[in-house]
């Protein structure tokens, strides 16, 4: 049998504060919308930062509910941007 690895998209976010605390807010507020399971399902982790634009990784098929809980968290955050790959989102910026 074939054992495949679930696809990840990359987003670019623009925010203020710490990278961690973005990030840490994300998950949290995916959390409270969505229940614990689905936030754990969505895999959102750290990738890259630097001043206030970071790179998270998350799962293809929570993308939507990551996307809403990046526009809700308290902590002001907005997307620039979404690659399937790492290499291709810091070539557009």
């Amino acid at each position: 049998m074939l054992k495949r690895r679930a696809k990840r998209r990359y987003l670019s976010l623009i925010h203020a504060g710490q990278a961690s605390a973005a990030v840490n807010a994300i998950v949290k507020r995916c959390s409270e919308l969505f229940g614990p399971i689905a936030a754990e399902k969505a895999a959102i982790r750290l990738v890259k930062s630097g001043g206030n634009l970071t790179i998270i990784k998350c799962r293809l098929d929570q993308l939507d509910n990551v996307l809403v809980a990046i526009a809700l968290t308290d902590l002001p955050a907005a997307t620039l941007d979404m690659s399937g790959s790492v290499k291709q989102l810091q070539r557009r910026h």
